[in-house]
């Protein structure tokens, strides 16, 4: 029997039994005392929580229930798993960085010798960017909970403290954001994590029960209110920086000569972003409308213009 197997059937089997010896796994498994502790240690490192208990009636078990999963995957299922998490590592911030860490360090400890070599081999052969990663967002964790448990919170947002009531979270251009019901404004508002400062819990007499409030509802619900319509034109060279950098989430076209419009439909919340991307790609854009991301560039502009006068 393999090593990865025998790991396998043996935190199955500590799982059923719930308490045991040391001799009796030996036993059990066919192998060496000094095997089945070193077994044990590996289960330790995977995440079973198991306690020792020293005298004549000793021994180990298991410390709680768990839902141990015996879960076989193929040599792809293995890579998209892989992939799937490689693609979280450069989010400068996430809900459950320390747990992320985690995973990947069970994941990786729980594969065979040969598909451990076959993941060393191939993890420099892709990678992932997010664009605009530029902000740490160190309350994400405490606004995701705060969803799950339908708990109301204080925020500091720019300066001005109010109450809110998440319903979950969002990345989107490498930022995050949390759509919440805002009791200042009597409404659902976008929030960006990155610009809450302070973040504690909120005891209120008339919060609502927003369980099973769906966030996509309520992200489509804030881009209904607050959408403009997107039109920009592209010289052959910004047609090029745009397709090698954004995902194709706005229509363009292009003509016989290489030129292209940019057509689509954009939130309030894009405005910032859009228009630092714009202003970096120069002369090869111009944005024709809305007028409001046409007075955010100019903005942007005005405050470079006096910077460096």
């Amino acid at each position: 029997m393999s090593k990865a197997i025998r790991l396998n059937e043996l935190r199955l089997y500590i799982n059923r039994v719930k308490k045991f010896k040391v001799d009796d796994l030996a036993n059990e498994f066919n192998v060496s005392r000094r095997t089945i502790l070193r077994d044990l240690e590996e289960l330790s490192i995977l995440g079973v929580p198991l306690i020792s208990e020293v005298g004549p009636n000793g021994g180990y078990q298991v410390l709680e229930e768990k839902n141990l999963l015996a879960v076989s995957f193929t040599k792809e299922e293995t890579f998209s798993i892989f992939f799937a998490l490689l693609s979280l590592k450069h989010f400068i911030s996430l809900p459950f960085e320390s747990e992320y860490n985690s995973i990947i360090k069970k994941f990786y400890l729980n594969l065979n010798g040969k598909m451990k070599g076959e993941i060393d081999l191939i993890k420099n052969k892709i990678d992932f960017k997010i664009d605009n990663q530029s902000k740490e967002n160190p309350l994400l964790k405490e606004l995701f909970m705060a969803a799950i448990e339908n708990e109301t919170l204080w925020i500091s947002y720019l300066g001005v403290k109010r109450d809110i009531q998440p319903i979950g979270l969002f990345s989107q251009y490498g930022r995050w954001y949390c759509p919440s019901y805002c009791y200042l404004r009597k409404e659902f508002r976008l929030f960006r994590c990155d610009r809450i400062s302070e973040i504690g819990l909120s005891v209120r007499n008339d919060k609502m029960n927003l369980k099973e409030t769906n966030l996509h509802d309520i992200i489509n619900l804030l881009s209904i209110k607050k959408e403009y319509e997107l039109f920009v034109e592209l010289t052959p060279e910004g047609v090029e920086k745009y397709k090698s950098n954004v995902s194709p989430y706005h229509r363009i076209s292009i003509d016989s000569k290489g030129h292209g419009v940019i057509k689509g439909s954009i939130s309030e919340t894009e405005m910032d972003f859009l228009a630092d991307y714009f202003i970096q790609m120069g002369k090869n854009a111009k944005v024709v409308h809305p007028i409001e991301l046409r007075a955010e560039i100019k903005k942007k502009i005005l405050e470079l213009s006096v910077l460096y006068q």
